[in-house]
């Protein structure tokens, strides 16, 4: 079954700081696989490597939406969720995910996680690199999967 609300314990688990950066690849990466598939389907997959490979894509194009990169600050709109309680935070990064890319929480959650373990500060700070493919292409490739 597909997670359709943001609980407790996500945000518990975002707010730990024992679960990383690799743990939240991970996740994106079983996100990834799992997003097209029907629930009673099993894989065994290189989650970690799915997970890097997407991150990739989404850290340049999340940049765009949620830094100026001129004064390589938050957008106004993210600064005042920053100041805020985390809870609104992740929703705000989820929603931005979910909208943009007609995804589930498994992969919007999971991105949102990674962008918030950085530090937003930090993240508008040190603009990514553009990866190779875009977020949507690597959908698409997992669709046709």
């Amino acid at each position: 079954m597909k997670k359709t609300e943001i609980t407790d314990e996500d945000i518990d688990q975002i707010s730990n700081n024992s679960l990383g950066h690799l743990y939240w690849e991970f996740q994106l990466g079983v996100g990834l696989k799992y997003e097209n598939v029907s629930n009673d389907i099993r894989f065994h997959a290189p989650y970690p490597e799915l997970g890097k490979k997407l991150w990739k894509a989404f850290r340049y194009e999340l940049y765009i939406f949620l830094c100026d990169s001129k004064s390589k600050e938050p957008q106004e709109w993210l600064n005042d969720l920053i100041s805020g309680d985390i809870r609104n935070l992740v929703v705000g990064i989820c929603s931005i995910i979910t909208t943009k890319y007609d995804v589930s929480l498994g992969i919007a959650l999971p991105a949102a996680a990674l962008v918030i373990k950085q530090g937003t500060l930090k993240y508008c700070y040190n603009k990514p690199k553009k990866s190779k493919k875009t977020v949507l292409q690597i959908l698409g490739e997992m669709r046709r999967l």
